[in-house]
């Protein structure tokens, strides 16, 4: 993650068990103003359960709702924040 990115989006989880994710192709989308980050952790079902991950000072996370496992799998990956 580039460094800016890491000052700007704090590493504390919004709730235990949650990890942040990126969307694969974030770099490649003009999406305007979106990270393509997400906090997520699994489901006693096995799927993936997404809050949102705060851009501004101030803003909480909210929840985004359930993505499958294996679409969100495929689409998103971990990131690291040693």
């Amino acid at each position: 993650m580039p460094d800016g990115e890491r000052e700007r989006f704090g590493p504390v989880p919004p709730a235990t068990g949650f990890e942040l994710y990126r969307y694969r192709s974030a770099g490649r989308m003009r999406t305007r103003g979106w990270s393509g980050l997400y906090w997520a952790r699994r489901t006693p079902a096995g799927d993936y359960e997404l809050m949102s991950v705060a851009t501004n000072e101030g803003e909480r996370p909210v929840r985004v709702g359930t993505f499958p496992r294996e679409s969100f799998e495929r689409l998103y990956e971990r990131v690291e924040w040693d």
